[in-house]
């Protein structure tokens, strides 16, 4: 599976440094056949201590993971001059055995360096004459190169030198980096459109790459200045509000909890789809230079050093290579664990898990079993003793002796057909200046074309308006006048509402003086004469 291995690299001292993949100084382990992106931060340490990037724009760079510097173990190799190629060298070879080799009788040569084996020192024979041989790597094993490097140019008096040496290839070889892109480091998205009930809203996000620098933000050709990465939310907002005029006040931001922000229109921009487009320019943005290429653990090579080690896991060294002004460096030098496998070659299969159920266990335990748990035909589910208890086909919850209907969509809420439920089989619409009885009355709590009283063990209570005239009264005079009442019988309480027409000193009320008859009464106690005119009177009878 591919992955990204970014490596932070203290140049000066070739050790890791804590950031990326690595943690506690330690590289993670990779697996054959994989695929990696390796990511590389070079840093230098300054005379304060801290560590800077180094400025890699004229850099080239090399990794490559393997037995670094060590020689074949089998085989042959070849070398050739002048179009003449010796016979076959062993891997093992002496000196002699490699000037034996060389036919043509141009050169003596010497061993070189410190390796037993796999070092040479080709002279040539007369001073001032060129020599350049030529290699092939032949039989040589495991899979190695043969490296032909010129020691000394010829000139008078100085005989040509070149150094001949078998080094075995790296598992995985890279010279290829490129600068990694930074397109999704820093990204504003439109996460919707504004509309009834939805504020336009945008998230950005910040990536682990930005280091610093400045960003804004663009709407309708205005711009906001420089905003800090990383910055409160609080400080984004005021950068919006204040530097875009046409937005000011309307824009909420808030962290996304993950270093970015969640932008959207309030106010007067609230739930309104905006056509004009919130806008990002990261052109201020700092970012980790990270120069990266591909590592593919899928090579002959790997198949080798697994073979030759004969194990699952192995380490080799990850060796990393920077050349600056034509100056080879090795930068980091250190081992990597390589497993052969992600899971270990023998190492047991789970079994199957008692508590999972295979299709045709669940199909035999519940779907088919139509017996005793679900009749799909008829759309019934069964409860433990084989009763229907649930009739879905027919939307009916059935009491233990399987018929008894106890909710029905239908009829509503009953039992053995006598309704329970509020609504009968007819829905019943909200009525409109509900009191407390007739909303009892409407939700079938208790009887409709019923009076009832409004004070305690009253059985009714009536009520209705009448238009009176009771003319001038003398004074210490009366006028009274018969109002019908249905239901009123002597004896009930009568309540009396005024209008504003009664005047001061004119008492008026009503009493029950025959069934559905109420005598209402002005009795003027002053002095002086009072007229009352025509007016509405509320008359309401209590039967108590």
């Amino acid at each position: 599976m591919a992955a990204t291995l970014d490596l932070y690299i203290d140049t000066a001292s070739g050790n890791l440094v804590d950031g990326g993949s690595v943690v506690g100084g330690a590289l993670p382990t990779l697996t054959r056949n994989d695929t990696y992106t390796l990511r590389l931060r070079l840093l230098e340490k300054q005379p304060n201590g801290s560590l800077d990037d180094i400025d890699l724009s004229s850099s080239s760079l090399k990794a490559a993971i393997g037995n670094i510097e060590e020689a074949p173990s089998g085989g042959s190799f070849k070398l050739n001059i002048n179009g003449i190629t010796s016979s076959a060298i062993p891997f093992n070879a002496t000196a002699v055995c490699v000037y034996n080799a060389i036919s043509n009788n141009v050169s003596t040569v010497a061993l070189y360096g410190s390796d037993t084996f796999g070092s040479y020192l080709l002279t040539a024979t007369q001073p001032n004459t060129a020599m350049s041989f030529g290699s092939d790597s032949f039989t040589l094993f495991p899979t190695s190169s043969v490296l032909v490097g010129t020691r000394r140019n010829p000139a008078a008096s100085i005989e040509a030198q070149q150094v001949v040496k078998l080094v075995r290839n790296p598992i995985v070889y890279a010279d290829t980096f490129t600068t990694a892109s930074t397109a999704s480091e820093l990204v504003l998205t439109k996460l919707s459109d504004g509309g009834t009930g939805t504020n336009e809203t945008y998230e950005l996000t910040v990536g682990p790459r930005v280091r610093g620098g400045l960003f804004s933000l663009n709407w309708g050709g205005t711009s906001t200045t420089g905003i800090a990465p990383f910055t409160s939310a609080v400080s984004v907002q005021g950068a919006i509000s204040s530097g875009i005029n046409t937005i000011t006040s309307n824009i909420s931001v808030q962290e996304n909890g993950k270093q970015g922000y969640i932008i959207q229109f309030t106010g007067r921009f609230a739930q309104t789809n905006i056509t004009t487009a919130l806008q990002l320019d990261a052109s201020g943005i700092n970012f980790i230079p990270f120069k990266q290429t591909t590592l593919t653990i899928n090579t002959a090579e790997v198949e080798d050093a697994f073979a030759d080690a004969g194990t699952d896991t192995i380490t080799p060294t990850l060796e990393i290579e920077l050349t600056q002004g034509g100056t080879p460096k090795t930068v980091f030098q250190g081992t990597v664990t390589l497993r052969k496998d992600l899971i270990t070659a023998g190492s047991t299969v789970p079994g199957n898990q008692a508590a999972y159920y295979t299709k045709s266990e669940a199909n035999a335990l519940f779907v088919e079993d139509s017996t005793s748990n679900v009749d799909q035909t008829n759309r019934t589910l069964y409860d433990a003793s084989a009763m229907a208890s649930f009739d879905y086909g027919n939307r009916l919850l059935l009491a233990n002796s399987g018929f008894d209907v106890v909710i029905n969509s239908t009829t509503g809420l009953s039992h053995q057909s006598s309704l329970l439920g509020f609504y009968n089989s007819a829905l019943t619409a909200k009525p409109s200046n509900i009191n407390v009885v007739s909303g009892l009355i409407n939700v079938g709590l208790i009887a409709s074309g019923t009076t009832y009283g409004v004070l305690p063990q009253s059985a009714q209570t009536l009520t209705t308006t009448a238009s009176l005239a009771f003319g001038t009264l003398a004074g210490h005079s009366t006028s009274a006048g018969n109002v019908t009442v249905t239901g009123a019988t002597v004896g009930d309480l009568v309540w009396v509402g005024l209008p504003s027409v009664v005047s001061g000193g004119v008492v008026v009320q009503g009493v029950v003086f025959a069934a559905n008859t109420v005598c209402m009464t002005a009795i003027n106690g002053s002095n002086t004469s009072k007229t009352v005119g025509t007016a509405d009177y509320r008359i309401t009878v209590i039967d108590y």
